[in-house]
């Protein structure tokens, strides 16, 4: 039998094919790592959003490989009979996997009743197939099939070119290999194995040592994802429907009006489970007349555009400004206005109001605390929100989400005296 030889090209697939197959073969060994070891729940939302965009990267390396390799002759098969029919068979059935997966995955996405949206690599917008929900079920249940059938064939793949290479001795690496080495073909198939084991158990160790995947562990978002937790809820109490502004007494002078300064937070956070889905505001304002000794007196309004609010991770984002959640296209802002402002204790405050968020105006509290003096102060303070009452959150994409939304907020104040 003739060994393949490395100054022979005939003898070797081209440098297209080799520069393909380990691209491939890399990508799926982080691939079906992960889409064995991530949570199936909104605990691996990030991972799943990751999952996605290499499957879609995959799908497209398949079909050049492909294209590739009906324009550019292979090497000459090495064997006959059975073994040759088997490894032809084996060849033939990991196209079909490498292309079958991702179009059941893209299928199960586009028939899902969340309709999460795909971003690629969280930047590139990626459609939704045409397909009627009802075979959501069959194609998840292919997908999952597809997969461990995928990685049979490669163990397989790879039982096969070990028999070559150290039972048969026929080189049959070098054919594969960079620059015709079977050396280097063996130290990328043993990348490739560190890859999915490796990736496998980094995964299964996040999920154990925190109690389920969050999205600010993951490497590619933790430098500049999630905002810093929300302040913890104070309870308030809920404000009647009939609250109106507290005429101030005719001893107190006109309150100053305070100016918001630059680098204040406006964070969220909604529970989901044993989880929980915190983000910021980043565009907000406020006009405020108000005299610490006298709250009665106060007139505050707060206004949020809501396009941005962000919770660090692009597909989200983008879920939070649609129809079910924000809305923000027909609905840019959120106003919050004083309807009576009270002290509850030493520089600590309890205000009643209303907000007026996506077409509803509903009572809404809020309770805030002050430091510093005379006309320079911090301001920090909490409120809990019913989402429900502004119809934020509808449709399966919400169903785990708690109905209180925690809001959080702080920032420094200049006060003008009148």
């Amino acid at each position: 039998m003739a060994t393949p030889s490395s100054s022979n090209p005939q003898a070797r697939y081209s440098t297209g094919a080799i520069v393909l197959h380990w691209l491939i073969a890399l990508a799926l060994g982080f691939q079906l790592a992960l889409g064995f070891a991530m949570p199936h729940d909104e605990r691996g939302f990030a991972l799943f959003q990751l999952h996605k965009s290499i499957g879609v990267t995959i799908f497209v390396l398949s079909l050049a490989r492909l294209a590739w390799r009906l324009t550019h002759r292979p090497p000459p098969a090495v064997e006959r009979g059975f073994q040759g029919v088997l490894a032809k068979a084996v060849h033939t059935l990991l196209y079909a996997f490498m292309i079958g997966a991702p179009l059941t995955g893209w299928a199960m996405v586009s028939t899902d009743a969340s309709r999460i949206p795909t971003l690629l690599y969280g930047t590139v917008p990626w459609p939704h197939l045409p397909l009627p929900r009802a075979i959501n079920e069959a194609m998840e249940e292919t997908h999952g099939l597809l997969a461990w059938l995928g990685l049979a064939l490669i163990v397989l793949h790879v039982l096969g070119a070990l028999r070559h290479q150290f039972l048969l001795k026929d080189g049959l690496l070098r054919r594969i290999g960079p620059g015709g080495s079977a050396w280097a073909a063996g130290l990328l198939a043993l990348l490739v194995v560190a890859l999915y084991f490796g990736t496998g158990m980094r995964i299964s160790s996040w999920v154990v040592a925190n109690g389920g995947y969050r999205a600010e562990h993951h490497p590619e978002q933790a430098a500049a994802n999630v905002a810093p937790a929300a302040a913890p809820v104070v309870a308030t109490p809920e404000p009647t429907d009939t609250a109106t502004p507290t005429d101030a007494p005719t001893d107190a002078g006109p309150p100053p009006t305070w100016a918001i300064q630059p680098g204040g937070r406006l964070g969220f956070a909604v529970g989901s489970g044993d989880d929980s889905y915190r983000g910021s505001f980043s565009d907000w304002s406020g006009t405020i007349t108000f005299d610490p000794e006298h709250p009665e007196t106060a007139q505050i309004r707060i206004q949020v555009r809501l396009a941005s609010a962000t919770l660090g991770d692009a597909t989200q984002d983008e879920m939070l400004q649609g129809a079910d959640f924000l809305a923000s296209s027909a609905n840019p802002t959120a106003t919050w206005r004083s309807t009576s402002v009270r002290k509850t204790g030493d520089n600590r405050y309890s205000a009643s109001g209303t907000l007026s968020l996506k077409g509803a105006t509903k009572p809404q509290s809020l309770t805030f605390t002050l430091t510093g003096k005379d006309l320079r102060r911090h301001v920090e303070g909490s409120a809990s929100i019913d989402r429900t009452a502004y119809g934020v959150g509808s449709g399966e994409s919400a169903a785990s989400l708690a109905n209180s939304v925690s809001l959080s907020f702080s920032f420094d104040a200049v006060g003008k005296a009148p």
